[in-house]
């Protein structure tokens, strides 16, 4: 599932990108027809592009957030839970190997 939401992700950061490209010919094609001088669309492009990339930032930060209080409101291990315990479960068991060994031979 995470991995479908990141996905979706990329596809909406690429069409961020896409839509620089897109923004990049549209303002070189009012150059070429004079509408605009060469300084000012390159000031322009860096502008629509820098809102795109801060957008799509947000948008990232915005879904991350959302998952967080999600995964924590459903009481969900984290990996890192999960690692710590089974850490601790392997180091328990070598434990009760070695007391179950010494009851054997005290028998």
């Amino acid at each position: 599932m995470l991995e479908d939401i990141k996905k979706g992700l990329m596809t909406g950061l690429g069409a961020v990108l896409l839509t620089k490209e897109k923004i990049e010919e549209s303002v070189d094609k009012l150059v070429k027809e004079s509408k605009i001088k060469e300084e000012d669309a390159r000031k322009l492009i860096e502008e629509l592009a820098g809102t795109g990339q801060k957008q799509a930032k947000k948008v990232e930060t915005d879904v991350s957030d959302f998952f967080k209080k999600t995964l924590s409101g459903m009481n969900v291990a984290r990996k890192d839970e999960i690692v710590d315990l089974k850490r601790r479960i392997d180091a328990l068991e070598v434990r009760l190997s070695v007391l179950e060994g010494r009851e054997g031979e005290g028998a």
